[in-house]
């Protein structure tokens, strides 16, 4: 039987694992709300994490719906999964759009040219593919205002171990720099 502090030292550190080298948790599945008040759920890749500042952040395309969503309403889920450990990690938080050019700078400069490259299209995500040739990517400088940078401020974590039995689900919430954490009925 762990407790609160090895289990929220476990979740924030599978969390960083998942930046630093491809584990389970580096794709998880964020939630928003739709224009229409619906749920959206998309698959994004966790890019880095501040354990001190309860952040996780991810990257997108400026003009995907996630960033007008996010604008709308700022209350966003994520969730990860690791079956090989048999543990589900969920998370709520409020998430933004980093505006801050020096902070977007040096994330973009850590993603890879082929990354980079993903962000270069002219075209809008979510929009039908056109039926003439499509035009050659743009430059560095169109992938650059491209490139938003979101950070979760986590306010919530679930961590639920499913590996044995009985199965183990702690809670934890971010109270300013503190997380508090009970364990709970899974």
């Amino acid at each position: 039987m762990s407790t609160s502090a090895e289990t929220l030292e476990l979740a924030l550190g599978s969390l960083v694992a998942a930046t630093e080298g491809r584990t389970p948790f580096t794709l998880g599945f964020l939630g928003t709300t739709g224009p229409d008040g619906g749920p959206r759920v998309r698959a994004v890749i966790i890019r880095a994490v501040d354990r001190t500042a309860g952040q996780v952040m991810v990257a997108t395309n400026v003009l995907s719906r996630k960033v007008a969503e996010l604008g709308h309403q700022p209350l966003v889920a994520l969730t990860l999964y690791d079956d090989n450990r048999g543990v589900q990690l969920r998370i709520l938080g409020n998430a933004e759009v980093v505006t801050d050019e020096s902070e977007r700078r040096r994330a973009w400069e850590r993603f890879s040219p082929s990354s980079r490259h993903l962000y270069a299209s002219r075209l809008v995500p979510g929009s039908p593919r056109p039926d003439q040739p499509l035009d050659g990517p743009g430059d560095d400088a169109t992938a650059m205002e491209r490139f938003a940078w979101i950070r979760i401020d986590m306010t919530d974590l679930d961590w639920l171990d499913l590996s044995g039995d009985p199965h183990i689900r702690w809670q934890f919430t971010r109270d300013g720099s503190n997380w508090r954490g009970q364990e709970i009925i899974p």
